[in-house]
């Protein structure tokens, strides 16, 4: 099957079978449809709120509740020390589905139906067999709207649009606009709603609530153009957002739909006139196939920078889905499978996440409930900075605009909350976080310290924009932009470190994401001191921000904190082992409440900040707590874990967390029982937590380079994680910590052919299982292949985890 390309027969009978196209601010998913086509639409601003946008107090007592809370840890009281820290009741917005246009195209359903996906250059398509030819449709997504062409042979076809949405109707007109009689335009207005709460439908009994009659709601405007060569049906006169117009004889048409949503990022307050802006960005398509073009031309020199391929053979004619089925007992159909998952991870962040857009929620930009899992928000305890880990990697350094967009904004509000709730410098968010930019801790009334208390979410993202820093060809105009984010950051961390009865520096109250210990009662505990996140998260952020605070020259480094920062880095524990050679995730041995947890936060040292260094003492103690952990959890969470097996050197046990990331997923909303916690793929390769989370894709994809190249400031490791499944391959444009872009191929396990790309001037060290290959220099621009007299000989690879537990 083409490398670069899904294709199905038969139409979609879910959403998770429809297929992604975007361009970061627009989004839709089209289904195929065996009468035609539908287009599940999203924009990446249409976040449920009230006009002002959402309100969220701090209690006035916060800081001394902190303070109540961390004297209660150090007394050895958790559960006062997490009473202390439930009573907020905030939550986050929702992201939120605009609504499916449908194209009509038969009186009837027919048989026959292919469709497909084509990752280069955004299109997905669908067709259907007809006396004289085939009825085709084709989508894509640029210049800001959403082009649609159909075309049917001989005599034509029927069409009929209709928009059917979730949100509340406001009114819908059709008409000829001006200066194009034989064109016709079609404008809805929606309402949003003014609050939705999270997805926890048993305890709220109202989860989505409007705007009282009379009062102004924040809305979408949807603008379909249509031009035609049909005939015009006799149209009504529209009652509502559903009903639209119709033609016969059509054998081209192109629909162009462009929506409008007022921006939370810089219209918060306002109700612009969205409807009128529509209209503009619709009329402004005067050549339908030349903005087609326009955009597929785009759309490849960004998909176009990088390649993987893994050998491997299928038979012709196979399916994407059968595909998946395949790989799970067929080597050759795996290895296609994990090279079009990475394709696949790619195409999701060109046609998710893009300069001036927000950035991509736990679905991307694609949602199709009204009140989605998780309120499709931002989670910021591991997977919005995991959907960012693959965009350096795999040369998409645009694609993390609005990330750092994002966190710009957050630490402007965080400023108050770090202030309202800490009494801290700098900023603070939380785990959750929305379009509105949230940054106090959520809960909506139900909320466990575990995740709702935990207050690095700001840390972790300013660790993801210093890793952009240190891959960027140019990081001085980047840096101007990242160091005043991480600055902020910075301060906040120093304010959270107290002096513990042992001298050393700590955090207290203190959570692990998300994460439960035992106490001696058996009772569940959330909080304590100390946690090993908590530590190297801050020991990540101190020590990247004084590197690279040393080198900016745009403005001066205040030598205070300097003093502040190496003090405390000089106070900072490291991590400790606990009896059965595991990395501790507290300060102390703690009873596991959930010894087989989803997250692995207490690794983030290994991967992905690399504080943790392969063949040390604390990465042996790594790979014992994730042999505790067992073989298996949700789709994002294998992805970080066949990671941290690439940061091990541990290739067998990569090769078994690939399968299990690429296995058919086998639930929906996982929200009970084993497949909750069971990842794989859905029908259409979008990720399972279960749910889709995209996070899952994207981290696979960031965890695939990590097995392929890994790098420093001057050194370049090729193949340093390697699973036995993947003898041989070739990779192109993988980018690196020491400024050059690589292109490898590998024959026996082992390189056979090096070309390097200098972004920036560099000197590099290649290495291939722990001897220098070669030691090489260049300048911007320069490009030559790296002369390897003889392939080396592979190290032979670590045993899998499954081996080392001596299980079956």
């Amino acid at each position: 099957m083409p490398a670069h390309r899904l294709r199905y027969e038969g139409p979609a009978t879910t959403w998770l079978e429809a297929l992604p196209v975007g361009d970061g601010r627009l989004g839709a998913v089209c289904w195929g449809l065996a009468d035609g086509e539908r287009l599940s639409l999203n924009d990446d601003r249409a976040w449920s709120g009230p006009v002002g946008g959402p309100h969220h107090p701090t209690p006035p007592d916060h800081p001394d509740r902190v303070e109540a809370a961390r004297a209660a840890v150090l007394a050895g009281d958790p559960t006062r020390a997490g009473e202390l820290l439930e009573p907020v009741v905030h939550h986050t917005q929702a992201f939120l589905p605009v609504g499916d246009l449908l194209v009509t195209t038969a009186a009837a359903a027919a048989p026959g139906v292919v469709r497909g996906l084509d990752l280069g250059t955004a299109t997905a398509w669908s067709q259907r067999p007809v006396p004289g030819g085939t009825v085709r449709h084709e989508t894509s997504v640029g210049a800001g709207v959403l082009v649609h062409r159909v075309t049917a042979p001989g005599a034509g076809t029927g069409l009929r649009l209709a928009l059917a949405s979730p949100l509340r109707p406001a009114g819908s007109t059709l008409r000829v606009p001006d200066g194009d009689p034989g064109g016709l335009e079609w404008r809805t207005l929606l309402d949003l709603p003014e609050d939705v709460h999270p997805w926890h439908p048993d305890q709220h009994e109202d989860p989505v609530r409007w705007a009282a009659p009379g009062t102004p709601s924040r809305q979408v405007a949807v603008v379909v153009r249509v031009r035609c060569d049909g005939t015009p049906r006799a149209a009504p006169d529209p009652a509502g957002p559903v009903e639209g117009p119709a033609w016969d004889g059509v054998r081209e048409a192109h629909v162009v739909v462009a929506v409008e949503t007022p921006d939370p990022a810089t219209d918060p307050t306002g109700r612009p006139d969205v409807e009128a802006a529509a209209a503009r960005a619709a009329a402004a398509v005067a050549d339908p196939g030349a903005v087609r073009e326009r955009h597929r031309r785009e759309h490849a020199e960004l998909f176009g920078r990088s390649d993987l391929d893994l050998g491997g053979r299928v038979p012709a004619g196979t399916t994407t889905d059968a595909l998946v089925g395949l790989a799970e007992h067929d080597e050759d159909a795996a290895r296609v499978l994990a090279a079009l998952a990475v394709a696949h991870a790619r195409y999701l962040l060109v046609t998710g996440s893009r300069p001036g857009t927000l950035p991509l929620t736990l679905q991307g930009i694609w949602n199709e409930e009204l009140q989605p899992p998780w309120s499709s928000n931002y989670t910021l305890n591991v997977n919005l900075p995991m959907a960012y880990w693959p965009v350096q990697p795999w040369g998409l350094p645009e694609c993390a605009e609005p990330l750092l967009a994002f966190a710009e904004r957050l630490a402007a509000a965080g400023t108050a909350t770090a202030a309202e709730m800490y009494g801290a410098r700098g900023w603070v968010a939380h785990h959750n976080s929305d379009g509105w930019a949230q940054t106090r801790s959520v809960g909506g009334g139900w909320n466990d310290p575990a995740w709702s208390a935990w207050p690095y979410g700001g840390v972790w993202l300013s660790l993801n924009l210093l890793d952009a820093l240190d891959f960027a060809a140019d990081p001085g105009p980047l840096a101007r932009r990242v160091l005043p984010v991480v600055e902020g950051a910075v301060r906040f961390c120093l304010d959270r470190l107290v002096v513990l009865p042992d001298g050393t520096l700590g955090t207290a109250p203190s959570t692990s994401p998300e994460n439960h210990w035992l106490d001696a009662a058996g009772n569940a505990q959330a909080v304590e001191r100390s946690s090993t996140c908590d530590l190297e998260l801050t020991r990540g952020l101190l020590t990247g921000w004084s590197r690279w605070a040393g080198r900016q020259t745009h403005a001066p480094v205040p030598a205070d904190l300097r003093a502040e920062v190496e003090a405390a880095l000089a106070g900072l524990p490291h991590p400790g082992t606990g009896a059965r050679g595991e990395l501790l995730e507290w300060h102390a041995e703690l009873a596991e409440a959930e010894p087989e947890h989803r997250h692995t936060s207490h690794l983030v040292g290994l991967y992905p900040l690399g504080t943790i260094a392969a063949g040390t003492s604390a990465a042996a103690a790594a790979a014992r707590s994730l042999d505790l952990r067992g073989p298996e959890s949700t789709g994002w969470a294998l992805a970080w874990r066949t990671a941290l097996r690439a940061r091990l050197r541990d290739g067998a046990a990569v090769g078994d967390l690939v399968r299990r990331c690429l296995r058919p997923a086998t639930d929906g909303h996982g929200t009970g029982g084993g497949a909750a916690h069971r990842g794989g793929l859905y029908p259409n390769l979008f990720s399972a937590h279960p749910p889709f989370q995209v996070d899952g894709n994207l981290g696979f994809a960031a965890a695939v380079a990590e097995v392929l190249v890994q790098s420093g400031a001057d050194r370049v490791d090729l193949l340093p994680a390697l699973p036995p499944q993947w003898p041989e391959g070739r990779v192109r444009g993988l980018r690196t910590r020491a400024g050059v872009e690589v292109d490898l191929t590998w024959s026996g396990s082992a390189p056979v052919s090096v070309r390097l790309r200098y972004l920036r001037p560099s000197t590099v060290r290649l290495t291939f299982g722990g001897t220098v290959l070669a030691e090489t220099s260049g300048t911007t621009g320069d490009e030559h292949d790296v002369p390897l007299a003889a392939p080396p000989v592979r190290d032979t690879p670590g045993p899998s985890a499954r081996e080392r537990r001596g299980t079956p």
